[in-house]
């Protein structure tokens, strides 16, 4: 791994991080004429999305071994689909496409094992590097990613497409208390900063280590 990887992974990680938190707040509003028209994100999730997509674009980048690069190739693609998938949200038909509810399942699916994958990845960069403190909080990180967003969420996914294959509709009302919720899930992207900032502080404190990755 090159001397500078750790350094170069900072700000594309600080581009994830804002990226997902444009994702997990959603305040938006529609406007239609005759069921069609556009929906308008206060917090942007297609700009999310790219910001995202570019910062492991960036991080696939670097080298740190064949794992780490399939890893993060499964995590590019993945982001790459959110991105459309953001895009395509903004547009409002009075004809959706009927295997709308599979693909949006499935994609979600999709981007869970992605996020584990990123968490794994970001473990090895740290491992190679020999930041071993750094290494011990992206640990941290995956467990509340698994915890608050692979468990619950997939789970939900699972049971919406088993609805699905059944014919029957599957709808969660939380109402108002989905408010509660956003504070728990920004919980792993606000600990994936602080990791990143244990990363740069880590690197800068012992540059030599990183060099010998």
């Amino acid at each position: 791994m090159k001397p500078h990887a750790v350094d170069a992974s900072i700000l594309p990680l600080r581009l994830i991080f804002w990226g997902g938190l444009l994702l997990v707040i959603d305040f938006h509003f529609l406007q239609t004429v005759n069921g069609e028209g556009f929906r308008f994100d206060l917090f942007n999730d297609a700009v999310g999305a790219l910001m995202i997509l570019v910062g492991v674009c960036k991080l696939r980048a670097i080298d740190v071994s064949d794992g780490y690069r399939t890893l993060m190739t499964l995590v590019v693609c993945v982001s790459a689909f959110t991105l459309l998938d953001a895009v395509q949200a903004h547009v409002i038909t009075r004809d959706p496409w009927e295997l709308t509810p599979w693909l949006q399942n499935l994609l979600g699916l999709a981007e869970l094992g992605a996020i584990l994958a990123f968490c794994v990845a970001m473990r090895g960069l740290c491992g190679r590097a020999d930041l071993r403190r750094a290494a011990q909080s992206f640990r941290t990180t995956t467990l509340l990613f698994i915890l608050i967003y692979l468990v619950p969420l997939g789970l939900f996914r699972l049971a919406v497409l088993a609805a699905l294959a059944r014919q029957e509709s599957f709808n969660v009302d939380l109402g108002p208390a989905a408010l509660l919720l956003i504070p728990v899930f920004m919980i792993p992207a606000i600990h994936l900063f602080v990791s990143t900032s244990r990363m740069e502080a880590d690197a800068r404190a012992a540059p030599g280590r990183i060099a010998l990755g």
